[in-house]
């Protein structure tokens, strides 16, 4: 371990050598537009929002939505399977049920359960930008926006065009990638279809993925704009030990269906804004794969069968006075499930699509409202934002959000911010009903509640960036799945509290005529403080204490250049060692990923390897994850 601190040290120093003694001098006007955008205030909140651009997607040296998010800071990525099979994704040490994720901007979270929050139906290749609120937003964005929100905006570059990306690599991974845009200045149309297999890097990890994809916005001169979403997306996986160590073959299949549509119109100084959408998600969970090993276990008569539907509409209005800007707005949703598991009896049982002879047995509804109002100021270098939200539903009740946020501009490029905002999560489905041989359910459970105070700063001049802040959530009631010390079974229980305090710091170097174009590296800091002593933890009180990571992007020669991804984890927390039956506290690991990308105008060749160091690790329970592996592909566009 200390030899290979020394080599990733010595490659720290050589980069920050060439970094000190460099020159900077022109810069082109294309290299600025895209460096002003790294990040940007959210509209409606005085806040940061990080912004992920499709050139820093293209270079980096992954393979899905998850891969890409374990390099922000402040976001802990937990992966079960690789390549973007199932991850939980939390924000400052929030759990992965408190963030809430949108696709163009609509609300795509999953009612059932927060580990289905990244079944997202498209491709990393057809992403334009990642946008990252952290901290909550739910006077804005509704009550699952309990620690943070991800919008993840599909391609938006406007090029005619068609292209086809096919790559391999270990573990029998296989990829192809095939889309097309059209557009004229009132018509566009993108689409995308891909599908991705492996064989898995050990026993029972092999899966496929297939994704389906198509956007279609029209724009008129008085009736305003209009975007249309459909798609469609199967997964089937091998889930070893995924929920427990004790079954270690799980198998998983899931089917997403989304469809929504969404206006935009602006008059004089009103704007509004009106989505509809419909998601249905379905899962075929096996504890024991086609029932292999399940004759010595009677009480296994049957696989767990899901099916989520989600209906919601949502409209903002806007006007832009002498004031300010005073924005209004109402959002409806409908959660429903039936299930073999989760939910209530029903007396007329309904067959299960896609599996003959099978039937849901339970289901459960519940409907949303939520109505809010903000208003922000510009007063010279002053930048005021003060907004309330009320979230009702028909088990919980009423319940009400607010906060405010502060901020002020030195220049223009440097400002500061303060901000003070609540926040309400409902529990899902899963949290409510779910019960087995391993977990007893608890109906009885009250929404999450928290209050969230930061402070941060922003400097960002034509070379450089550097983002700093601060924060302290104090969290009530939060949902965790515990383990007391020497139960059988684990059970879901409301904490007393769980207050988090951590910062995080950035800062990014862009140069200009030298071979080295940019370093960029970050820090991390956690530390949650729980009412949860003697408990086994699945989720709460596992959380990620350390994260760092260097970012190296350069040239090699001609049009072939390299980008390098250096990060260290050191997560807090333990598990319960399949072996030994023992609580094991997390190790520490290092993660260096590397990408080679020759680029003409119309081709791509790419070559990625990750885990260098071949690092043993684990990021959730005693799940090993995937030594050194490498991938090849080419893309080439029409």
């Amino acid at each position: 371990m200390k030899q290979k601190i020394c080599i990733l040290s010595l490659f720290i120093c050589l980069f920050s050598g060439v970094f000190s003694q460099s020159k900077v001098e022109n810069v082109e006007l294309n290299e600025l537009e895209v460096s002003a955008d790294r990040t940007k205030m959210y509209s409606g909140l005085g806040r940061i929002v990080t912004v992920v651009e499709k050139l820093e997607i293209e270079q980096a040296a992954v393979r899905s939505i998850d891969d890409l998010l374990e390099f922000v800071a402040g976001i802990d990525v937990r992966q079960r399977g690789i390549y973007g099979v199932q991850s939980d994704v939390s924000i400052r040490g929030g759990s992965f049920d408190q963030i809430l994720v949108l696709l163009n901007g609509i609300n795509i979270t999953d009612p059932q359960t927060g580990h289905f929050n990244l079944d997202i139906p498209i491709d990393i290749s057809d992403v334009s930008r990642i946008e990252i609120l952290q901290g909550s937003a739910a006077r804005v964005l509704g009550p699952n926006a309990f620690s943070g929100a991800i919008n993840i905006i599909t391609n938006d570059n406007g090029k005619n065009r068609i292209s086809n990306q096919i790559s391999a690599g270990s573990f029998g991974y296989l990829s192809n990638v095939t889309s097309g845009n059209y557009s004229t200045e009132k018509y566009n149309i993108f689409g995308s279809v891909s599908h991705r297999k492996s064989d898995g890097y050990i026993d029972n990890t092999d899966f496929k993925i297939t994704n389906a994809f198509v956007q279609s916005g029209i724009k008129t001169a008085n009736a305003g704009n209009f975007n249309l979403q459909l798609s469609y997306q199967q997964k089937s996986f091998g889930a070893n030990s995924f929920y427990s160590l004790t079954y270690p073959n799980q198998f998983e299949h899931t089917k997403t269906l989304f469809s929504a549509l969404s206006w935009d119109y602006t008059f004089d100084k009103w704007s509004f804004n009106a989505q509809a959408y419909w998601r249905q998600h379905h899962d075929r969970f096996e504890l024991f794969r086609n029932y292999e090993g399940a004759e010595s276990f009677p009480w296994y008569t049957d696989h767990n069968y899901h099916q989520t539907d989600v209906t919601g509409s949502k409209i903002v209005v806007s006007n832009l006075w002498k004031m300010g800007k005073t924005s209004i707005g109402a959002d409806i949703r409908n959660e429903h499930i039936f299930s073999t598991v989760l939910g209530e009896n029903i007396e007329k049982t309904k067959a299960i699509p896609f599996h003959a002879n099978k039937l849901f047995t339970k289901e459960t509804n519940r409907f949303i409202s939520t109505a809010f109002a903000d208003h922000s100021l510009n007063l010279n270098n002053w930048y005021f934002s003060l907004g309330a939200a009320a979230t009702h539903s028909t088990k919980f009740g009423t319940h009400f959000n607010g906060g405010a946020d502060i901020a002020y501009r030195f220049s223009d490029v440097a400002r500061i911010y303060t901000a003070a905002n609540s926040a309400v999560r409902l529990p899902t489905f899963t949290d409510l009903y779910y019960q087995s041989a391993t977990h007893i359910s608890n109906l009885n459970l009250q929404p999450e509640k928290s209050m969230t105070f930061e402070i941060g700063s922003k400097i960002n001049p034509i070379y450089w960036t550097f983002t700093a802040v601060g924060y302290y959530r104090l969290g009530n009631n939060i949902i965790d799945w515990v383990r007391p010390e020497g139960a059988e079974k684990s059970e879901s229980r409301n904490l007393t509290k769980v207050n988090a305090l951590g910062f995080d710091v950035s800062y990014e170097y862009r140069f200009a005529d030298i071979f080295i174009k940019s370093i960029g590296t970050s820090y991390s800091f956690l530390h949650l403080d729980k009412d949860a002593a003697g408990l086994d933890s699945k989720y709460a009180l596992d959380y990620l204490k350390h994260k760092f990571t260097l970012n190296v992007k350069h040239s090699v020669w001609s049009k072939l250049s390299a980008n390098w991804q250096l990060g260290a984890f050191d997560r807090s927390g333990n598990f319960t060692d399949f072996v030994s039956g023992a609580l094991t506290d997390y190790d520490p690991y290092w993660m260096l990923n590397s990408k080679l990308i020759w680029k003409e105008e119309n081709l791509m060749l790419f070559g990625e390897i990750n885990n260098i160091l071949n690092q043993e690790y684990v990021e959730f329970g005693g799940i090993r994850q995937p030594g050194v592996n490498f991938n090849l592909g080419i893309k080439l566009s029409i």
